[in-house]
């Protein structure tokens, strides 16, 4: 049992990392896939050095996944403008739908577990932990001047998901 608040902290995270990286009901390829999936959905076509670095791992694991994600028709390779030797990579239209769908079904998760919450609750939550997250990457990743990225992606997920909820909608 954590001793600290802090500790607590620690501890609800690891909880809800462990829980969000592993496969959901749906889920057809695993955590480390969706990130690339994700890297590319906010920054489109990337070489493959551009990709590793963008998610901090090498090119020999970068190219693995790319591969992977390749075969499974997610990915595909386009010859690079700017240096006909080379190539980078892009999500096709079913990786682009499987990354929406794969956010689409985190996010029911965590609107799930708010569930009973006033929205009250939930701005507060929200700006605390937008809050907390700025401080982290202010103390981790200031080498990082292109973190915005990230935030992208995830503002792609959310207007996907409101035109989803709205089609829905009107199809009734």
């Amino acid at each position: 049992m954590p001793e600290t608040p802090v500790e607590g902290v620690l501890h609800a995270f690891t909880r809800i990392g462990r829980r969000l990286k592993s496969k959901q009901a749906g889920d057809t390829i695993d955590h480390s896939a969706h990130l690339v999936l994700f890297v590319l959905r906010c920054n489109g076509a990337l070489r493959l050095s551009d990709l590793a670095a963008k998610m901090e791992i090498d090119a020999s694991t970068a190219s693995r996944h790319v591969r992977a994600l390749e075969q499974a028709g997610l990915l595909q390779r386009s010859a690079d403008p700017d240096d006909g030797r080379a190539f980078r990579v892009e999500l096709t239209e079913q990786g682009v739908a499987e990354w929406e769908a794969a956010a689409k079904r985190r996010m029911q998760l965590l609107s799930q577990a708010m569930d009973g919450w006033t929205q009250s609750d939930i701005e507060t939550f929200e700006k605390l932990m937008t809050r907390f997250a700025d401080g982290v990457i202010n103390l981790v990743d200031e080498r990082d001047a292109g973190k915005a990225w990230a935030d992208k992606g995830w503002a792609l997920a959310a207007a996907a998901a409101h035109q989803n909820a709205e089609n829905v909608e009107n199809n009734k």
